[in-house]
């Protein structure tokens, strides 16, 4: 279930001061800070909840945000966050130190350490919130605090963790609470990973790296298996792996490579069988709409999938 909130339905001179509002219920206390008051002001607000996710969708003008000491005192946080700038560019001030993130990038902060961020142009970003005493004993924090971390769509972490949480918004209605248990833990050994984790949950990190990395292969073989020509080899050298390495880390998976590539195939060419835009095209076609090569591999394939050749499922 989606909450979702909008200064549309307020009055253009209170607009600003409900936003100020509905920031502090639906993220932290804040202290937002606008420069000019003279022109209408426009925010939404998106938020959800994924077991024991909070993900929050923020597209507002540009203004300043400050998490003052005050803020902090007043109402600390319980949790950590993992910021997704999804278009435009946004800065952090913390501690003299200013971190600058452009559309893609991560950043991975602890909100009870005071910090101010601002946009030159809209703020338009994601804000997924994970349980403080959940993720801390993973961390290696020397001063005992998590200092605001940036992670740059040029370092290969921040595609793991994107992707990874890609797929928990795209799959968690189909979750078991348990499963999803689970990938809220792999979610969090990602974050530690590449935040420091502890010298004795190492190991749990690069076991987490190799799932969110097998995730990724996957998606990218479902993108692509219309191919005909795909192979093992292609998939391996778009992913920066050796061909050893793809086939060990379906060693992770209930299956092989071929063996998805064909069930992702399959799955296919299943919702094409059903769908009516696809009506016009044969059974054959749809074999070759799937990225199966021969006609006859197609048919005996999907008997053996689903009990039923591809023209008894269509009449159904």
């Amino acid at each position: 279930m989606v909450m979702e909130w909008s200064t549309d339905s307020v009055p253009a001179a209170a607009r600003f001061d409900q936003w100020r509002e509905a920031c502090c219920e639906h993220v932290y206390a804040l202290t937002p800070e606008r420069a000019s008051r003279g022109s209408a002001f426009h925010g939404a607000i998106a938020r959800r909840q994924l077991g024991a996710l909070d993900v929050t969708d923020i597209a507002c003008d540009g203004h300043v945000v400050r998490r003052r000491e005050q803020d902090i005192s007043e109402c600390p946080g319980d949790t950590y966050y993992i910021y997704l700038q999804r278009q435009g560019r946004a800065w952090f001030d913390q501690r003299q130190r200013r971190c600058v993130a452009e559309a893609g990038d991560i950043v991975i902060a602890d909100p009870n350490l005071a910090f101010s961020t601002g946009t030159d142009g809209a703020f338009d970003f994601r804000l997924w919130r994970i349980d403080r005493a959940r993720l801390r004993p993973l961390l290696a924090l020397r001063s005992g605090e998590l200092p605001m971390l940036r992670i740059g769509r040029e370092q290969a972490e921040r595609e793991l963790i994107a992707s990874w949480l890609d797929a928990l918004l795209r799959q968690h209605a189909s979750l078991s609470p348990a499963s999803l248990e689970l990938a809220v833990g792999t979610l969090c050994a990602l974050v530690a990973g590449a935040a420091g984790a502890a010298p004795e949950l190492r190991e749990p990190t690069r076991l987490a790296r190799r799932q969110a990395l097998l995730q990724r292969v996957m998606r990218e073989v479902e993108r692509r298996a219309p191919e005909m020509d795909l192979t093992p080899e292609r998939i391996a050298t778009s992913a920066g792996l050796s061909l050893r390495s793809l086939h060990q880390l379906f060693l992770l998976a209930d299956c092989s490579f071929h063996e998805f590539l064909t069930r992702t195939r399959l799955a296919r060419a299943h919702a094409l069988l059903r769908d009516p835009s696809a009506h016009h095209l044969g059974t054959a076609e749809i074999g070759f709409a799937a990225g199966f090569a021969e006609v006859s591999t197609f048919y005996r394939r999907f008997r053996q999938r689903y009990g039923m050749t591809p023209g008894e499922w269509r009449a159904g």
